[in-house]
């Protein structure tokens, strides 16, 4: 489904971030242009022949923005929107809504139609600038094939692969949330992964990659996560979990072990230049741990373990990480996620430098720059790439334009700076990846948006009506999680 490329393209007249000497560069009134999938060129000028060229006057051109955490789907009302939940998951925004209803139920968001929620989740990433993204969970369990037939339709570079864990977290009928273990199940899952890899991997033109995938180290036994490691080191492929995101599994681990999860994963050889922790909040030294008897990130330094930060989803549920610089300090490879709905990474920069200078009471921290960085250079970094998330020659033709001369950008000191603190999504014209535009001139070209809006309606609709039946109160939605106002 993906639209033709067009032989050569030249992109000129525009303020080019391209990548030089090791660093990205702000290049004025440049010229880009790229031949099938990589760009050929990236200078002042260009004389050669071209079959498209676009004005990119008064535009910033930039390289696609690398997502390394994102949960492709419509969020089934975006998780009913921040101020609800429960107390007793202690400010865990994903564990109102996973758990299972029973221990053999589904979660009430299973009733989410699989092709309608990961399409939303897919036209929106692009509609953000999100060329390439890690993709954790598909929308709807078990629906792993249908995943990557739709990675492939939306024309994205994506990193999957179906999620294995030892345990479910689900709720009693009196709505305790409870867990129940069952390790042969987990290794069944890695079975089921590992062969969903060896069908799909470096399919689509190369653009759909394999990842070893293990749900929640809260979730997975040592054993599991070993063999989620093993894989990985054999295959030469990333691996992924949801880590320490959650207090109490910091504190189980320093009950069960005497030391923390970072001091864990080292000991067990499970850290590693092919270890990509999503979120990585609760360390020693976070204020709410207590705990200042290791130095969890100069492990991760040390070992090259790479972090996604998705800031927006935490700041929703009132914590946040302590702090982006004092990872960097430390030579943490940090990249940025889209954890929650919209995938708007513009946003996650704006409000993770925000956070970051807000928790520091330090101005000079939390940088455009480095937020910037991480939502392309780090992100390129942490899935072991030096051809995305930079624009130089050789590199994948992954390319955003925005408009930015307008009422919203106004006059332009700092092009990053404006970028992170004053634009939004609706002021990018055209995404680019692999040297396929999948969005232009502000039309999605794989996709109806009015469809894929629809779509999504559809899908949290059928949530809704049974909600009911999937949850464990057995109460109607908007009694179990109430509006802001009554109808009139």
């Amino acid at each position: 489904m993906s639209s033709p490329r067009p032989n050569r393209t030249k992109i000129v007249g525009g303020t080019i971030v391209a990548y030089r000497d090791g660093a990205h560069r702000i290049l004025d009134d440049g010229v880009l242009v790229f031949e099938g999938s990589k760009i050929v060129h990236i200078g002042h000028s260009y004389d050669g022949p071209a079959d498209l060229v676009l004005n990119a006057r008064g535009k910033l051109v930039i390289p696609g923005f690398v997502s390394t955490h994102a949960h492709i789907n419509v969020h089934e009302g975006t998780r009913l929107i921040t101020d609800v939940g429960r107390r007793d998951v202690m400010r865990s925004g994903f564990l109102n809504y996973t758990p299972n209803n029973g221990p053999d139920g589904p979660p009430y968001v299973a009733a989410a139609i699989p092709q309608d929620t990961i399409r939303f989740g897919f036209a929106q990433l692009i509609r953000n600038g999100i060329t390439t993204a890690m993709a954790f969970g598909g929308g709807t369990p078990g629906a792993a094939k249908t995943f990557a037939e739709l990675a492939g339709e939306s024309g994205m570079r994506v990193y999957y692969a179906p999620q294995a864990n030892s345990a479910v977290n689900y709720f009693t009928d009196d709505g305790r949330m409870v867990e129940k273990w069952d390790e042969p199940k987990g290794h069944a899952e890695l079975d089921a992964q590992e062969k969903f890899i060896e069908e799909h991997h470096n399919s689509h033109d190369g653009r759909f990659q394999g990842i070893v995938v293990i749900r929640n180290y809260a979730l997975a036994t040592i054993e599991l996560m070993r063999r989620g490691k093993e894989i990985a080191d054999r295959r030469k492929l990333r691996l992924t979990t949801h880590f320490c995101e959650q207090l109490f599994e910091f504190h189980r681990t320093v009950r069960d072990y005497g030391i923390t999860p970072v001091d864990l994963m080292e000991r067990e050889g499970l850290l590693g230049e092919n270890v990509l922790l999503a979120h990585a909040i609760y360390l020693a030294g976070h204020s709410y741990t207590t705990w200042e008897y290791s130095n969890d990130l100069e492990k991760l330094g040390r070992t090259k373990t790479a972090v996604s930060h998705a800031p927006l989803v935490m700041l929703r549920r009132g914590h946040a990480l302590e702090g982006f610089h004092r990872y960097l300090a430390h030579g943490v490879t940090m990249s940025m996620g889209t954890d929650v709905m919209p995938h708007d990474i513009i946003m996650e920069m704006r409000v993770g430098a925000l956070a970051c200078k807000l928790i520091a009471r330090d101005h000079e921290v939390g940088r455009s720059i480095d937020f910037f960085n991480a939502a392309t250079l780090g992100g390129a970094k942490a899935l072991g790439r030096t051809d995305i998330g930079r624009l130089e020659v050789g590199a994948k033709a992954d390319i955003v334009v925005m408009d930015f001369d307008n009422l919203q950008i106004g006059p332009v000191y700092d092009p990053i700076r404006s970028l992170v603190h004053l634009a939004s999504p609706d002021l990018i014209e055209q995404v680019i990846c692999d040297g396929r535009f999948l969005l232009k001139d502000g039309v999605l070209q794989n996709y109806d948006e009015r469809d894929i809006v629809e779509g999504g309606k559809r899908s949290f609709q059928r949530v809704v009506d049974e909600f009911p039946k999937r949850h464990w109160s057995g109460k109607p939605v908007d009694v179990e999680y109430p509006v802001s106002l009554g109808r009139w």
